[in-house]
């Protein structure tokens, strides 16, 4: 059988651009890989044009670059600022200073607006709880409003961006419409202590591409340090 491929002359290229003068202004990429001489003065050549997407698109990988590596100074301070609160909070003297502790130094070390624990209990009778003023709350393991949780609670890890409407109403009974982001998470697992939420009112504070390995350093230090006094 013969071969059906037509191979296009040089007639016919020109024929085209000439009917189609904005094919390049649509399909730019096609310039990325002509070989391209200079035009005469006083005209912006396909050359020009060419330098020009290629000068944009390394302008753009630069600045990717740069976010990638500022975001990556910013995780290392971050897990720094991390461990030493943990040292922190392990040689607090007693519950009544670690509770109110965790959760007035995890507002200002993520610069959050609201931080809430749900702290889970298996017995039939929940464990006393130092005054904190703080948004802590005991709740059953069993309790049948934490089944929005399951999946977050399946997980075993860190979820960081927006909660549910329910969800916020029950970590932020009096602050959930203002609550657009949030950092959840589980205090460990089989069985799981409970739920720790570090909120903003900024929607792009805490998001999905966040790195999440400090945050479940946290989630297993925070569940041993209270873990004794349930």
């Amino acid at each position: 059988m013969g071969d059906d491929k037509q191979s296009l002359t040089a007639g016919q290229v020109t024929d085209y651009l000439a009917e189609h003068a904005d094919f390049f202004l649509h399909q730019p990429e096609a310039m990325d890989s002509l070989q391209l001489g200079q035009s005469p003065e006083g005209t912006i050549s396909l050359a020009q044009r060419q330098l020009e997407r290629l000068q944009g698109k390394n302008q753009q990988l630069h600045e990717q670059l740069n976010m990638l590596i500022d975001n990556a100074r910013q995780n290392t301070a971050l897990q720094a600022r991390i461990h030493k609160l943990c040292l922190r909070l392990m040689d607090a003297p007693s519950f009544g200073v670690l509770l109110p502790m965790l959760m007035t130094e995890l507002k200002q070390e993520f610069n959050a607006d609201e931080v809430a624990l749900r702290w889970f209990y298996a017995g039939d009778k929940a464990p006393a709880l130092p005054e904190t003023g703080e948004n802590v709350v005991q709740q059953h393991a069993d309790a049948e409003d934490l089944r929005i949780f399951d999946k977050l609670l399946s997980k075993q890890q860190p979820v960081c961006g927006r909660l549910t409407k329910a969800q916020n109403e029950l970590l932020f009974p009096q602050k959930a419409d203002k609550v657009k982001s949030v950092a959840c998470l589980p205090l460990g697992h089989q069985p799981c202590a409970g739920i720790l939420a570090i909120a903003s009112y900024d929607e792009a504070r805490f998001h999905a591409d966040m790195a999440t390995d400090y945050l479940s350093f946290l989630g297993e230090v925070t569940m041993r340090l209270l873990r004794p006094y349930g």
